[in-house]
């Protein structure tokens, strides 16, 4: 199963699989994959599954999503993708990383407090 990780940011090394469910990335707490970084848009990004692969498309965020320092509307990950929003960088990789705890399991089992207190204001 593929997964994301923070490789920069205010969450190095935060991980999150991903599956068949289409997921919301940004600054605001109610995005499964949630960025804490004043330059990422509150809906920044969507990634959902096609094919055998994943697919991200930017949600008109105002500094928009890079793949590979490329700006992209939407794009079929790859392997080792580096993923930029913002100030925050993320890899996609098609490899789970089993050791890892998943960050979607925290935001599933109703962390909400916890995410609305790194919630930043703008």
């Amino acid at each position: 199963m593929a997964c994301l990780i923070i490789t920069k940011g205010e969450d190095v090394g935060k991980y999150y699989q991903l599956g068949n469910r289409t997921l919301a990335g940004g600054r605001d707490p109610a995005r499964e994959i949630q960025i804490v970084d004043a330059t990422v848009s509150r809906k920044h990004f969507l990634i959902r599954k096609e094919g055998d692969g994943h697919v991200i498309v930017e949600l008109k965020a105002k500094n928009g999503v890079y793949i590979n320092g490329q700006r992209c509307a939407q794009k079929l990950l790859a392997d080792g993708d580096e993923i930029r929003v913002g100030n925050t960088v993320l890899t996609y990789y098609l490899a789970d990383q089993p050791d890892r705890t998943n960050a979607l399991n925290q935001y599933r089992m109703g962390q909400r407090e916890l995410r609305e207190d790194r919630t930043l204001s703008e």
